[in-house]
């Protein structure tokens, strides 16, 4: 690992979804061949930390984080150029701000499939040795054929013989065994791809940080392969909270960690030593949900019918003991069983007609029956998550960066505490728990990211200008620190970008727009550069795209020199 031990020290880095980052080598849409003139831009300015977005395989789909395989690489991040296939396919100057993923990874996998075929008896050779040392391609190659050939169905709508995924893979790898090959080609080409790009970075002295989403998408291949990994009656989500009366949900099935611990955890394992091969660091997203996770019934549309799972619930002796029958509680919808004689409290159930409807003396019963079991619940979610993140630190020697975003309760935020666990701060959130205000910079966390932005937020600069009240803004970020207002986007820009370097934390990794300094039309219209709107399904999320080559902007000598003097101010250049 070389230099890897000395990663522990004050850094910064740069964030980006990889299919944005469009190089003068790429086929239409950033790829692993980005990551290249990326990583040297990066160690000339000072930036010593690549953070990428999840780069699995989404199918038909847009989002990285609803992937069909935890484990495949989308064949959209395979850098034709490094195949020497040198098809282009663009002009110089970048017209459009969005990128077509699924005609782009389809005329992808048609100029592959040719040389595929064209050196089949070689190709062939590779995969299957790639297929020996990678076993859990075979679902994912049989999965992605049969994906593509039933178009737009999830697994449970296939002919009843392809839901049986042994049945499924035995036909297809002796039937259609050179179609199924392809898809594993496929894989060998971005593992040997990604895998390469990671020691170049080494040997730059930069380190490259991966995602692992924690839940996966219901029709995925590793859903079809392990049912008995997940709750499939269940939905994870979120519950409601200021941000969303209703709550979130997210169609995910839950996952069956009870069973995972009896196979040791082997899913997990084999997708941490997978990463491993591609990065240094990773983030667990939605860290909370490795202690206990918001489940809702699968076919509900909102989250308020969910509960924290695993849950021990209200037992019926509990609440007969004092007198009430748990069933009229339930037919007046405060309550659900939710296993046989077990029952748990809706969310703010409090709030309802039929609650408050109620006797003044039965309410005085049936309340504190919802909080009877809360100490000894948090006390064994908090043991559980710790024995699971302990586990996780078991099975790789990559750096886990904790995603601890939203209301995050505090025997949660305790247990990252004492862990050491790193965290992530969004400066726009980060604020003192006893007065609202912003928290200066020798107040951050040490273990944790502070960045001005994430790929679900706006933009640093839309922030400023549009969200909450600009003149508490402008006194906390300038007038506090002495520093004149700011007569443009850039001075405003520039400002925030030295508070959050100047932070006491750790790492400090920004989103790639938010570095953008001297693009006018980044420091213009931020809104038209943001990555994803969560809640919407608007197919301008994800699709994303830069608008200048990444070699152009890393030859910007005036940007490159005032990111430098943050970073080198900051004591955070590498």
């Amino acid at each position: 690992m070389g230099s890897f031990q000395y990663v522990n020290r004050r850094r910064a880095g740069v964030l980006v979804s990889l299919p944005s980052i469009v190089s003068e080598h790429s086929f239409e849409c950033g790829d692993i061949y980005s990551l290249y003139p990326l990583s040297h831009w990066a160690k000339d300015v000072g930036f010593s930390i690549i953070q990428l977005l999840p780069l699995n395989d989404t199918g038909f789909g847009y989002s990285p984080y609803s992937a069909i395989s935890a484990f495949a690489i989308d064949p959209l991040y395979i850098s034709l150029y490094k195949l020497n296939l040198n098809q282009v396919s663009r002009k110089r100057e970048i017209r459009s701000l969005q990128n077509n993923p699924l005609r782009i990874r389809n005329l992808k996998i048609e100029i592959i499939r040719k040389y595929y075929l064209e050196n089949q008896k070689e190709a062939i050779k590779k995969a299957t040795y790639y297929l020996e040392e990678h076993p859990w391609c075979y679902s994912y190659a049989a999965f992605r054929l049969l994906y593509e050939e039933f178009t737009g169905k999830g697994w449970w709508e296939w002919p009843k013989e392809y839901q049986d995924p042994n049945k499924a893979k035995e036909y297809i790898f002796s039937k259609r065994r050179e179609e199924a090959l392809f898809w594993v080609y496929l894989q060998k080409i971005a593992y040997d791809q990604l895998s390469e790009v990671k020691i170049h970075c080494e040997d730059l002295g930069v380190y490259l940080k991966g995602d692992m989403p924690i839940l996966t998408s219901r029709n995925s291949c590793d859903v079809w392969e392990h049912p008995e990994y997940f709750i499939l009656d269940l939905q994870a989500g979120a519950p409601p909270d200021d941000f969303s009366k209703t709550g979130q949900t997210w169609g995910f099935p839950v996952l069956n960690w009870e069973v995972l611990e009896k196979s040791n955890y082997s899913w997990w394992k084999d997708r941490l030593s997978y990463l491993e091969h591609f990065f240094h660091l990773y983030r667990i997203d939605h860290v909370i949900g490795m202690y206990r996770i918001w489940s809702i019934p699968k076919d509900d549309t909102t989250a308020l019918h969910g509960w924290f799972h695993p849950q021990f619930g209200i037992a019926k002796e509990e609440f007969l003991k004092e007198g009430l029958d748990p069933k009229w509680f339930e037919s007046l919808g405060l309550i659900h069983e939710f296993i046989p004689d077990h029952y748990i409290f809706y969310w703010d159930f409090w709030k309802e007609s039929s609650y408050q409807n109620l006797e003044e003396e039965t309410k005085a019963k049936l309340f504190p029956l919802s909080e009877l079991h809360i100490e000894e619940e948090e006390k064994h979610w908090k043991e559980a998550g710790e024995k699971i993140l302990e586990i996780f630190e078991s099975f790789s020697s990559m750096i886990p960066c904790a995603e601890d975003l939203g209301s995050v309760p505090a025997f949660i935020r305790d247990s990252l505490f004492e862990r050491k666990m790193i965290g992530i701060d969004v400066v726009r959130w980060t604020r003192s728990f006893t007065t609202g205000e912003f928290i200066p910079e020798e107040l951050y966390r040490e273990n944790a990211i502070p960045v001005l932005s994430t790929h679900d937020t706006s933009l640093a600069l839309y922030w400023w200008n549009h969200e909450g009240d600009k003149e508490s803004k402008l006194q906390f970020f300038f007038d506090r620190i002495g520093k004149p207002r700011p007569s443009s986007e850039e001075e405003a820009l520039i400002g925030l970008l030295s508070f959050v370097f100047q932070t006491s934390s750790l790492f400090s990794i920004q989103l790639f727009q938010d570095l953008a300094l001297g693009v006018s039309d980044v420091l213009e219209h931020p809104e038209k550069h943001r990555i994803n709107l969560p809640g919407t399904s608007d197919h301008s999320n994800w699709t994303y795209r830069f608008p200048i080559l990444i070699e152009d902007f890393a030859s910007d000598f005036q940007r490159n020199f005032t990111l430098r003097k943050l970073l080198l101010e900051s004591q955070r250049n590498s």
